[in-house]
């Protein structure tokens, strides 16, 4: 092992690149070269560029086709594309990288890598792993969400965050596992089992962007199948937007990115606040509509009760009336009958008055007891006797009887 000394000099990192990019140029053995492989995270850039990683089951290397020699293509490179390169090796200097600076491009067929893609994926799709059938539906209101995804990545930061922040009701629990590398899909197998124990209502399957290499993992048929047969509800953000994996097939529910599966995950307490308000607005229009409705029955009911009462208080006052005006018709009979009768029983009554008969010249006796003499046998000779007359008394002594015959 070599230690520093001060008679090192140091050398720039410009410097060093610059070196070996001149003895990458000199090296007869890298120009003009030719290779094969699979086109792998493919960029046809909007400056006519194309940008692209050539590998093999062990090796990668980074390459790029200028426009100028694009044109020259009979076709469209695409990802899984097996073809064979012609063109240089060379050092790009900014950051250090080794590039392989393509001239032609001949496509040779569809790539190993991608051809074992398609193939896992029609035998899977064969069994009936894809069918929306047999998928779970994803509870609407989660209380307990187990996120299987890396403890040290940054979708594992960002699946929390969005969580937290939407729907902050939900426990979260992370079940870590590596998600590249030889011992990941083991890894990603036994998360997948303690998620699926620990009565979650939904599972998060989640990794950040990557190389296909890197994603190539979640191409496992083990991992395809123990997502099938999980009881939990799997959602899958996978990679970007247009990374598709056999993972994302089986999955419950296919998201572009971590981010986006935690979202659809879980609603946003906003848009709940929103229909809760909205469902109050609702209630209470209807509420109004329903007493709105009562009032112009009771009001109804209030007419036909009035109606009905004043048609029945004109028949009873009309009736009254008729019973009054009989009341009054009998009691002026009667009056007039009675009237009546007390004129003959004056009439009757000035006859008998003794008053009356002494204004004909008669007169009425009394003895000295006040008692009437109706006869002569009831006084004897020299009783003195009282005789009323219309307009007074005359005091007498009878000294002779005498009867009439």
């Amino acid at each position: 092992m070599q230690y520093y000394t001060e008679t090192m000099q140091p050398i720039t990192v410009s410097q060093l690149n610059q070196y070996l990019k001149e003895k990458l140029e000199y090296d007869d053995a890298l120009k003009t070269i030719c290779i094969e492989g699979e086109i792998s995270n493919l960029t046809l850039h909007t400056s006519g560029h194309i940008y692209f990683t050539l590998k093999d089951a062990n090796a990668a290397i980074r390459a790029v086709m200028f426009r100028g020699y694009r044109a020259s293509l009979k076709f469209i490179p695409a990802n899984g594309m097996h073809v064979l390169l012609i063109g240089d090796v060379a050092l790009y200097e900014r950051n250090g990288s080794v590039q392989l600076y393509v001239q032609r491009m001949i496509q040779e067929g569809i790539g190993e890598v991608y051809f074992q893609f398609e193939q896992l994926k029609q035998k899977l799709a064969a069994e009936g792993l894809f069918d929306e059938a047999h998928k779970k539906s994803i509870p609407k209101y989660p209380e307990k969400i187990c996120l299987v995804t890396s403890p040290t990545g940054a979708a594992l930061q960002d699946m929390r965050n969005i969580l937290r922040r939407r729907y902050p009701l939900a426990k979260i629990e992370l079940c870590p596992t590596g998600v590249q590398g030889q011992d990941a899909v083991q890894e990603i197998l036994r998360a997948l089992f303690l998620a699926d124990q620990k009565n979650a209502d939904i599972i998060l399957l989640a990794r950040g962007g990557g190389s296909l290499e890197d994603l190539y993992v979640f191409n496992n048929e083990e991992i395809a199948r123990a997502i099938y047969s999980a009881n939990t509800p799997i959602i899958t953000g996978i990679g970007h937007e247009t990374d598709f994996t056999i993972a994302d097939f089986v999955a419950d529910l296919r998201a572009p990115t971590p981010s986006a599966a935690a979202e659809l995950a879980v609603p946003n307490q906003q848009d709940i606040l929103l229909d809760l308000l909205h469902m109050e607005n609702r209630l209470s229009t209807a509420v109004a509509s329903l007493i709105q409705t009562a009032a112009e029955k009771v009001k109804r009911a209030e007419n036909t009760l009035n109606n009905g009462f004043s048609a029945k208080h004109t028949v009873l006052t009309q009736h009254l009336q008729q019973q009054k005006e009989v009341l009054h018709s009998a009691i002026a009979s009667c009056l007039q009958m009675s009237a009546h009768r007390l004129q003959l029983s004056a009439a009757k009554m000035e006859a008998n008055n003794p008053l009356s008969i002494c204004a004909k010249g008669y007169g009425r006796l009394q003895n000295a007891c006040g008692q009437t003499v109706t006869s002569i046998k009831q006084v004897p000779l020299q009783s003195h006797l009282s005789v009323y007359l219309a307009d007074g008394c005359l005091s007498t002594i009878v000294v002779n009887k005498e009867p009439i015959l």
